[in-house]
């Protein structure tokens, strides 16, 4: 979608226009979903974590700045509701690695149970990771954002998350050269 359509649904949003709200949000939905379902590692709560974004998102769409890149404010107000839930459901949080998508395929079987195995081994060692490296690996793959964007959102400097970034990554292939020996 361009810019221009976005600014478009968004400014239709605004006026109270319902039927604009899918299509502005409908390229985000599966890296959304993915990434509060990594912070959440249950299915269902991923799902009403992303129902609480999009009800947000649409109340606060008026509150919305063209200053930031609409994915950005997405991300962020996906990543308050996540962390609101998670404080008040858990003190500490248990990541459970999950499959998101069906990968047995009937024509390569093999391939599918080796890609199964490879995304269970990376799940389990993002698990392994702190829980500000995961957050910050995780807004970067899932959020595609930048870090100035991940450093506005968590109130840190840019250099502590790309501190955060460069050991999550040294980290995760550390542990994957470990598992492959």
């Amino acid at each position: 979608m361009s810019s221009t359509q976005e600014q478009n649904y968004i400014d239709r949003c605004r006026c109270g226009d319902g039927s604009a709200f899918g299509p502005l949000i409908r390229p985000y939905r599966r890296q959304l979903f993915s990434y509060l379902f990594k912070l959440s590692g249950d299915r269902i709560q991923s799902e009403d974590l992303f129902q609480e974004t999009l009800i947000k998102t649409w109340r606060g769409i008026k509150n919305y700045s063209e200053r930031q890149k609409f994915s950005s404010w997405l991300f962020t107000i996906a990543h308050n509701a996540a962390m609101d839930h998670l404080r008040i459901r858990k003190k500490e949080r248990v990541f459970q690695s999950e499959a998101i998508e069906e990968v047995l395929s009937r024509e390569d079987p093999l391939g599918s149970l080796i890609e199964k195995e490879t995304k269970q081994m990376i799940d389990g060692a993002i698990n392994i990771l702190s829980d500000k490296q995961k957050n910050v690996l995780l807004l970067r793959l899932y959020g595609e954002m930048s870090f100035k964007e991940i450093s506005d959102l968590t109130n840190e400097g840019v250099n502590t998350v790309l501190s955060h970034m460069h050991y999550a990554v040294k980290k995760l292939k550390k542990i994957i050269e470990k598992k492959n020996v």
